[in-house]
């Protein structure tokens, strides 16, 4: 288990939330969205709880490929998503279990579904506490698609994470500053006032070969799975990921 830089203590010590958590990612294909829920799931099942994942992106299927037990829709089309997602709402309500749910774009599904259920009040009356993950790039296009989705209404938890992902900048544009664009935009700060928090994700040298380890990012860096860079590299990481979330009184939000 990776251990805190600053403490003789495990990093991953925060208790439990009793309520289960919906988390949700979205943001657009390429963001690294899919592999941050994936790394929900590992940091929870490192912790000792199961998790319920559902893949609902159909262009990916990354959860799906990493969780092979993972939820997932008949097809594609609009009916069976609905279903896939009552199932999957259905199923936390009556067995108190956290789930981590990736849909892709995200956009037309929630805002058909929204139609049906309003779900963050359903959420509320049962007991189930939603978390918002959003992830971005630094291109225009990945703010304006968190914003629009953001601004919609028809998913705003009260919580929601706003992850700046320095792991998805294209090669020769230099890291330093990537994020000033979009820190700078309106709707950024309108994200930021509406209660989003804000963290940036730094890049991971090896995440081509951390991504590939079974049994996930905390096995992997706390085993002999990966060379001792490698394994270095993954461990720091991830103590820099949950610092972060600390500090920003995240780290009891996730499943």
């Amino acid at each position: 288990m990776p251990r805190d830089k600053n403490e003789d203590v495990p990093l991953l010590d925060a208790p439990a939330e009793t309520a289960p958590v919906l988390m949700v990612g979205l943001g657009r294909g390429g963001s690294g969205k899919s592999l941050l829920l994936a790394e929900a799931v590992w940091r929870a099942h490192n912790q000792g709880r199961p998790v319920i994942v559902a893949d609902g992106d159909a262009r990916s299927k990354t959860l799906l490929g990493l969780f092979p037990d993972a939820l997932t829709p008949v097809s594609e089309e609009l009916p069976d998503v609905k279903a896939f997602l009552s199932s999957l709402l259905n199923r936390m309500a009556k067995e108190r279990r956290s789930a981590v749910l990736d849909l892709g774009g995200g956009d037309r599904s929630l805002l058909e579904y929204g139609r049906d259920l309003r779900l963050v009040e359903f959420c509320a009356r049962r007991g189930i506490e939603p978390l918002g993950l959003y992830v971005l790039g630094p291109e225009d296009e990945d703010l304006s698609h968190v914003v629009s989705i953001f601004e919609a209404g028809y998913f705003r938890p009260r919580r929601t994470l706003l992850v700046l992902n320095e792991g998805v900048i294209r090669t020769g544009r230099t890291v330093a500053g990537a994020f000033e664009r979009t820190m700078s935009s309106p709707g950024f700060a309108r994200l930021i006032e509406a209660g989003a928090v804000p963290l940036l994700l730094t890049r991971l040298a090896c995440m081509d070969d951390a991504r590939r380890m079974p049994g996930g990012f905390y096995e992997a860096a706390g085993g002999d799975a990966l060379d001792p860079v490698e394994g270095f590299m993954l461990e720091d990481w991830l103590v820099d990921l949950e610092r972060k979330r600390r500090e920003a009184g995240a780290a009891g939000w996730l499943p």
